[in-house]
């Protein structure tokens, strides 16, 4: 069986074709036209689908479904899309309007649950239930596949867990409300923290790393700051992994997965300086010790979105 899966985000769409075991066996990828409307960006998705069928070879009617995973807001019970941030997409009939370009099965996903399903089926967390996938990016997305299905809650809008509060009354967050975890454990909020400690710290080597210019500060400036001894990075990183452990643990606490993994770019840091420390704060704040949630990092990379849209069919 093959399967093709579109993974859109904001500077590129992504479309791959793959086998029933989650490889990809050929992708295409082009850039998002922003001036594109809801209408418009349907029939481009539909047609680089149909590209990457053609690449591979493929007849149309040997394709058994195409998945497409979206940040924001969807409902793949009616093929439409609610909402997706800085897109065309508001209430959008997304199934419709693709499958009047192709007309094949075509399931919608949130980005991150697509992610959760390509670890979860061909990545870190294959042969893991319940997994977990957190991606650290500009916020947190998280994705929770329970007894082989995605688990989206009742509205299709379930583990949004960027936005658990973990400090109430803390930094005001971009949904309205204060204290989400994104403020503390995302790479934005990395950032922000390393921006912070350089005008405390103006002989820190993190000035260095950025040239001078603290707006140059990127998610790894803090782990190479640490790398090389510097005091103040290290301080930034024990306030960061300390944030990023409590919902971790919230997580963990509740849901008790298997395995969660971690995603996005952050993740690329060395185990040293992000997964052992983290490890040992998750452990010493989790509850059942005797059972402990194994904390690794995403194997799929980019690839784990279009592998998870293209098997969405198979876990709703």
């Amino acid at each position: 069986m093959y399967y093709i899966g579109i993974d859109v985000g904001g500077t590129n769409l992504v479309a791959g074709l793959v086998d029933e075991k989650g490889h990809i066996l050929d992708k295409v990828s082009h850039p998002v036209d922003k001036n594109m409307t809801a209408e418009e960006l349907c029939a481009e998705l539909a047609r680089l689908a149909q590209k990457v069928c053609e690449m591979g070879a493929m007849e149309y009617s040997q394709i058994e479904a195409v998945g497409v995973g979206l940040p924001g807001l969807v409902d793949n019970e009616t093929g439409v899309v609610i909402r997706t941030p800085n897109m065309a997409f508001e209430n959008t009939p997304f199934r419709e309007l693709f499958q009047q370009v192709w007309d094949i099965p075509v399931f919608l996903g949130n980005d991150a649950n697509c992610a959760a399903i390509g670890e979860y089926w061909a990545g870190a967390a294959k042969g893991c239930d319940p997994a977990v996938v957190v991606t650290l990016g500009t916020g947190i997305g998280g994705g929770l596949v329970a007894g082989g299905k995605l688990f989206t809650g009742y509205a299709n809008s379930g583990m949004e867990v960027g936005h658990m509060i973990i400090k109430p009354n803390g930094v005001l967050c971009g949904c309205g409300n204060r204290g989400c975890w994104e403020q503390y454990g995302s790479a934005t909020a990395l950032i922000r923290l390393t921006q912070l400690e350089m005008e405390r710290s103006k002989d820190s080597v993190l000035w260095e790393l950025c040239e001078g210019d603290r707006f140059k500060v990127q998610g790894r400036t803090a782990f190479q700051g640490a790398r090389l001894g510097d005091l103040a990075a290290k301080r930034v990183l024990a306030t960061y992994l300390q944030g990023l452990s409590i919902g971790l643990i919230n997580l963990i606490n509740v849901l008790q997965p298997e395995i969660i993994c971690l995603g996005g770019g952050i993740s690329n840091a060395e185990d040293d300086l992000l997964l052992d420390p983290l490890r040992e704060l998750v452990r010493q704040g989790s509850f059942d010790k005797s059972a402990p949630t194994r904390l690794e990092k995403a194997s799929l990379g980019n690839d784990a979105g279009v592998v998870g849209a293209a098997l969405l069919c198979n876990m709703v």
